[in-house]
């Protein structure tokens, strides 16, 4: 190690002890990294945060969805100008090689810095304006459990898309249109023949890593939750629902810049190659089937920026059950809603993650289909597969959400919550024999199923336009 190094590991450490104004926390990955191969992907979480932006905006003050998430992204662009002044004027000043390249998210005043160098990690440990310094992290696509694709015809509606109420609702009119539906995940087989006929089309796919013009999926994930969520051919919820779509994961695993670039997206959508962004674009509700960790609040300001802009965030709960305490991140935030997954007779999945959150919340919020699903699958136009997860049960309730607002445009998240919890069935669910954070399944709400099965006709009952 040379003195440099190891006088920077020294100063560093001493920070670790020192005063909230020394040095900003830098995490032992990117020492360890920098030793390793001279050089480490960054994420610079800067001082000032979007806090105060966000309190600014008031809903009452914008005569419409669009105008507010207009003044929403200014401020935050505004104020990722000032946070980020110094940061950049840093980067600009450093030679050729101490970086590759790097992207500034306004939506949580984070950058993403690509192949830092020692001596570029040194002189921002030194920046009053940077809060903590780590190496990028990638989360996974919450790995599905497999079964052979289906070449069976489909009739009818799938188990799941029956379970939960969906074509009583249709029956009254309601498919889910006017409303754009968005997900971030492996991508969109756009070409499906259960999915090509709802795409929004224009400002409705951006793929941050390799910026495809077309949507595309490698994987079979995402192509997988779109279907649950607004596929034709009775594989979805909300079949006349319009759709858009974020790359943020690759084949397996989702990195954390491709997210945060996702989240922007979903506030605000822009063309495929990143430019002429339009905020009327933004979809109502944003599915996502991928986390890691707990109580982890990295992803937080993204998910604030999307309910200030009533963007409904739903999220995975994870696979990591049976246990107790399983719940992941961003699932286990409070102001998401966190789904577990349950079978097609009613019992709670054995992998469906269960609460409460390692700060003692309670979580799922509420629970889905979410075993031998079947939905659209990226093997071919007209391809089809059954998996199973908590990724499955996802869809189905932001499916459900896309429902309500296309009866009542106007509901507020909180609204929309209230009326998905309090409807959910509970009678005939079958007992999980835990009694996680201390409630057992006969005390509802609770970590195991939480608020119940996911009952979109309930719900929609109390939104319905009169005959």
């Amino acid at each position: 190690m040379n003195i440099r190094f190891a006088a920077f590991l020294a100063a560093i450490a001493a920070a670790a002890v020192s005063t909230a104004d020394a040095l900003p926390r830098v995490h032992p990955g990117v020492h360890r990294t920098l030793r390793q191969q001279g050089f480490v992907n960054l994420i610079v979480i800067l001082a000032d945060t979007t806090e105060s932006t966000l309190e600014s905006i008031q809903e009452s003050e914008y005569a419409t969805r669009t105008d507010r998430i207009n003044a929403l992204k200014s401020k935050l662009e505004a104020g990722n100008k000032k946070a980020s002044l110094e940061v950049e004027a840093a980067l600009a000043k450093e030679v050729s090689g101490a970086f590759g390249s790097y992207k500034n998210f306004w939506i949580s005043n984070q950058l993403f810095i690509d192949s830092a160098s020692f001596d570029l990690v040194e002189k921002l440990a030194g920046l009053s304006s940077v809060a903590e310094i780590r190496e990028e992290r990638s989360f996974p696509v919450f790995k599905p459990i497999l079964e052979a694709e289906d070449t069976n015809e489909l009739v009818g509606q799938e188990w799941g898309v029956k379970k939960i109420g969906a074509p009583k609702v249709w029956a009254d009119g309601n498919i889910g249109q006017g409303v754009v539906v968005g997900t971030i995940d492996t991508g969109v087989l756009g070409t499906h023949e259960a999915l090509k006929r709802n795409f929004l089309g224009a400002y409705g796919w951006f793929d941050p890593e390799a910026k495809k013009p077309e949507p595309y999926d490698g994987n079979g994930h995402g192509t997988h939750t779109m279907g649950t969520i607004v596929g034709v051919k009775g594989v979805g919820v909300a079949p006349g629902a319009k759709w858009l779509a974020c790359k943020g994961c690759r084949t397996e695993d989702c990195p954390e810049s491709d997210l945060l670039d996702c989240a922007q997206f979903i506030l605000c959508p822009t063309l495929t190659d990143g430019s002429a962004s339009d905020c009327s674009k933004a979809p109502q509700v944003v599915s996502n089937s991928w986390g890691g960790g707990q109580s982890d609040n990295w992803y937080k300001p993204a998910v604030d920026a999307w309910i200030k802009a009533g963007i409904v965030p739903v999220f995975a709960q994870g696979n990591e059950g049976p246990a107790c305490t399983t719940a992941s991140s961003p699932g286990d935030y409070p102001n998401v809603i966190g789904v577990g997954a349950t079978t097609s007779v009613d019992k709670l999945a054995s992998f469906s993650s269960k609460g409460p959150t390692v700060n003692g919340r309670r979580k799922p919020d509420i629970s889905a289909p979410g075993q031998s699903v079947r939905s659209s699958w990226n093997s071919a136009d007209n391809g089809y597969r059954s998996i199973s997860g908590t990724s499955m049960a996802t869809p189905h309730v932001a499916g459900a959400v896309a429902l309500l607002l296309s009866a009542q445009p106007d509901l507020a998240i909180d609204e929309i919550k209230v009326a998905l919890y309090t409807t959910t069935d509970q009678v005939g669910l079958g007992s999980t024999n835990y009694t996680c954070g201390g409630t057992s399944d006969k005390n509802w709400p609770n970590n195991q199923f939480g608020h119940g099965r996911l009952n979109v006709f309930n719900a929609y009952e109390g939104f319905r336009p009169a005959a």
